[in-house]
């Protein structure tokens, strides 16, 4: 039903819209929007502005005009904290028939009428590439098939082999290389502006530049201006997304692996590796651990030189440590759970790191020895972390893989005798983590040995986690989300709904999933029955798809790093007098109610699905961290 109306919502703004069609416009033509919206190449239509789906959705014609956008002046508006990054999309049309040849963009630096520069350096460029959504998302709702902005190559700073930077930028309309159709009628760039920390860099004011977007068969020229807030994002996260991932960074090379991290950290989340053990040695009760291969692995983020000059990194989060790192423990060599409920399912990669570790049970069973052994490997972790004070700001997780949401009363028990051992081992820098939707007399058992657990969005309901919260558990929680022909504020509300609710944290599965073949295929996760997930699991493309030597950010991710900065407002807002309570009631006028939900994430009436509206109520926190700095 809900791809019967849109094909009829399509209909009817193609018969009032002067967009829908060729017509009587320039051969070239340039129009900018929000980083929060996409546009569909074939009908320069934002798949957002679906009121058949979203019935509070964006409306208008907001090519002409919109928070970032007046088509009147040709002028880019936007507004920015120091240490954020602030995005907007470029969308190039062709008004005739006849394609659009080798159409290039320049982006000057933004200056402010003291001459202090925002240099180009800190201005990334972008070329949107497209999927093919050909089969809904088995959720309960879905924008509907057709081609969708994903995949965010970099124009900026090239480091292709496999194709000459001239396949990206100039580009044509059609595009030969992503092969949409010769019906194309767009094509969208990405625009990423870092601006610097430091006030000297970047004083309070108003920033100018220009765009100029040319080709052989016409011209245009937009006006860029940035209005910059005297004050700035921090460094730390207050929220720290964690993205749980088997992608075998482990595996990459030290150059590969180093890219990805500082990836993730200039979007201002966290990467939760699965896969990082040191060499280990288990005789009878004793334990021997080689520590170098580890350390020279890891150190590096584990002080925070990853993130600094000397790896050539510049951005939030400088110089920080990781947030976490998952520590090797894990009790099997499969999850018996899992795999007797889900005969004949797709598996995910994280079979490849199912390993008891540090031993396996001699003979299926616990034994003193293997008791003895798993405690003392405990205090070796608790040693050797204490042995690096540069360490002392990354928490150190246990989360057994092998046990993950497994209900059973079997598994309850041996996650309280796995969690039980780090206790008496007094490893107090080891949090023991569980992920699922227990019951809560479990949990109350649970309870004794857990330190963080990750409820599902279905099971995090006010007396559950306020019961939590009690026995000194941090609550986290967790959705499947992120899908392509979903609702893309469905990643920007992870970090506003942990806003609203407390947690300490969200998290999600997966960055990488079959994301070798999601440059042509974008349903990476397909059911049991057949029905498809596009985009689960998967919001970092593999470069070497394409000839690069770097991996390649989606704009779902880039959403979720839109949030984690939403969540810094809001929690610079908080700290001034009387800023809690605006920060509370900003949030809560964004997002309704998305937990405790039966519901698919991002369903109609979770939150707000303009985000114009999400966009306001971030310029409305920025105004107001300053009018309540300056009444100090």
């Amino acid at each position: 039903m809900i791809q019967t109306r849109r094909h009829f919502g399509l209909l009817v703004l193609a018969l009032v819209s002067c967009s829908g069609a060729f017509g009587a416009e320039p051969a070239l033509g340039v129009w900018a929007i929000s980083d929060s919206f996409r546009i569909d190449p074939m009908t320069n239509r934002a798949w957002e502005a679906n009121r058949m789906v979203f019935p509070d959705a964006i409306d208008g014609d907001y090519a002409r005009k919109n928070s970032v956008w007046d088509g009147a002046s040709k002028t880019i508006t936007l507004r920015a904290a120091r240490n954020e990054t602030v995005a907007f999309q470029l969308i190039v049309e062709r008004g005739t028939s006849a394609p659009l040849k080798k159409i290039n963009v320049e982006i000057g630096a933004l200056r402010n009428s003291s001459n202090v520069e925002i240099p180009s350096a800190n201005i990334d460029l972008f070329k949107e590439w497209y999927v093919n959504v050909e089969k809904r998302s088995a959720q309960n709702y879905s924008l509907g098939t057709g081609w969708y902005p994903d995949a965010l190559i970099p124009c900026s700073h090239w480091t292709g082999r496999l194709f000459p930077r001239s396949y990206m930028l100039p580009f044509d309309i059609p595009d030969q290389l992503n092969n949409i159709s010769l019906e194309q009628r767009s094509q969208a760039l990405w625009v990423d502006i870092y601006v610097p920390r430091d006030r000297a860099q970047a004083p309070a004011g108003v920033y100018h530049s220009s765009i100029k977007i040319h080709s052989p068969q016409g011209e245009e020229t937009v006006q860029l201006k940035l209005v910059l807030w005297d004050f700035a994002l921090s460094d730390e996260n207050h929220v720290g997304g964690d993205i749980h991932t088997d992608t075998e960074l482990h595996t990459f090379t030290p150059e590969l692996e180093l890219k990805y991290y500082q990836l993730i950290r200039r979007h201002r989340l966290v990467l939760g590796e699965v896969g990082y053990a040191p060499d280990i040695q288990v005789k009878d009760t004793k334990v021997d651990i080689d520590w170098s291969s580890y350390d020279n692995r890891l150190s590096k983020y584990l002080d925070g030189s990853a993130f600094t000059r000397q790896y050539g990194y510049d951005g939030p989060g400088y110089g920080l440590p990781i947030e976490l790192l998952v520590l090797p423990f894990d009790a099997h060599p499969t999850n018996d759970y899992y795999n007797s409920r889900h005969i004949g399912w797709p598996y995910g990669k994280e079979w490849k790191f199912y390993r008891p570790w540090p031993i396996d049970l001699p003979d299926g069973k616990v034994t003193p020895a293997y008791t003895e052994v798993w405690r003392e490997t405990y205090k070796k972790f608790e040693e050797h972390i204490e042995q690096h004070p540069a360490w002392d700001k990354t928490k150190f997780i246990v989360f057994l893989l092998s046990l993950d949401e497994s209900y059973d009363e079997g598994s309850v028990k041996e996650l309280l005798y796995y969690g039980g051992l780090l206790r008496e081992s007094g490893a107090k820098r080891l949090k023991f983590r569980i992920d699922g939707s227990y019951p809560m007399d479990t949990m109350d058992q649970l309870a004794k040995v857990v330190d963080i657990v990750i409820l599902g969005v279905r099971s995090y309901v006010p007396d559950r986690v306020k019961r939590l919260r009690q026995q000194g558990i941090d609550d986290w929680f967790y959705t499947g989300m992120g899908n392509t022909d979903g609702d893309p504020l469905g990643c920007r509300a992870l970090a506003w709904t942990s806003w609203k609710y407390g947690a300490k944290s969200w998290a999600i599965w997966e960055m990488d999933f079959n994301s070798l073949r999601a440059w042509q295929y974008p349903a990476t996760y397909t059911e049991r029955n057949g029905e498809v997930q596009n985009g689960q699991g998967f919001l970092v493309y593999r470069g070497e798809t394409m000839g690069l030597d770097e991996p390649v950010a989606s704009i779902r991710l880039k959403l979720m790093r839109r949030g984690s900065q939403d969540y810094e407002y809001l929690w610079l807002l908080s700290q001034k007098n009387g800023g809690k309570n605006e920060a509370d009631a900003m949030a809560a006028s964004i997002i309704h109610e998305p937990m405790g939900k039966d519901a698919s994430w991002g369903s109609p009436g979770m939150w707000r699905h303009n985000a114009e509206e999400w966009d306001r109520a971030r310029v409305q926190a920025g105004d107001r961290i300053e009018a309540l700095s300056k009444s100090k």
